[in-house]
């Protein structure tokens, strides 16, 4: 299984690229930025979609993950 590695629980409110509390999620390809009614954030990894070994949610900060694909690509 692909490893996300992370040491603390999921933020939420605003989070800006290179943000600790998020990790490495705002500068990938594959995140997706879903806000709640209530201010919160959820990252949502789409890789996950269709590749059963990533979590869809995976907890925050992520650190290093194997299918981490930087958007400048």
């Amino acid at each position: 299984m692909p490893r996300h590695d992370s040491d603390e629980p999921r933020a939420s409110g605003e989070a800006t690229a290179g943000d600790p509390a998020v990790g490495i999620c705002l500068d990938c390809r594959w995140v997706r930025v879903q806000p709640t009614t209530r201010g919160a954030r959820f990252y949502r990894c789409a890789r996950a979609d269709r590749d059963a070994r990533y979590l869809r949610y995976p907890p925050l900060p992520v650190r290093h993950c194997d299918g981490f694909e930087s958007r400048a690509r």
